[in-house]
């Protein structure tokens, strides 16, 4: 009765979540959302690591709406109701993101507390050179993106550029 009852939890959690496909587009989409900020600011462009976006796309189909402490800079966005427009997606985290500036104070302090500005900061950190990004469908969630970053940003004590 318990490995039935396991089999059908598995089952559950595997019905849970559908990993979006990203075309060429939606992949451009997340690279000029993310490097138009960074070239207004004189920093260079990223380019789309697909070692990243994989780390990304295992890690949103799980479903949690929590940071994957990995070895990488993490960004996430999740939103409500389902889209399945991706390239609009990319935009709208993107967008979610850079509007931490607004609680950007001189010293950065903003990366380790609420409000933070650490989406932002880590969007633009002068040292990092490559992002993943993926989207996943979730049942308690129906936009679930993650972009992964390295080299990672985020230091507290460090401004990002």
């Amino acid at each position: 009765m318990k490995t039935i009852l396991l089999l059908l939890a598995v089952v559950a959690v595997a019905q849970a979540s559908v990993s979006v496909t990203l075309s060429s587009d939606d992949i451009e989409a997340f690279l000029k959302a993310h490097n138009d900020v960074r070239n207004n600011l004189g920093i260079p462009s990223l380019t789309w690591d697909t070692k990243l976006a994989d780390y990304a796309k295992d890690w949103t189909s799980g479903c949690v709406f929590e940071h994957s402490t990995g070895n990488y800079g993490e960004n996430l966005f999740g939103s409500d109701p389902l889209n399945d427009n991706a390239t609009a997606l990319a935009y709208e985290s993107a967008i979610s993101w850079k509007s931490e500036l607004a609680d950007v104070d001189p010293d950065w302090e903003c990366i380790g507390r609420e409000p933070t500005c650490g989406h932002y900061s880590q969007m633009v950190w002068r040292d990092t050179t490559a992002v993943g990004c993926a989207i996943t469908h979730c049942d308690n969630m129906p936009n679930l993106v993650s972009c992964n970053y390295d080299p990672p940003g985020n230091y507290e004590g460090e401004e990002p550029y």
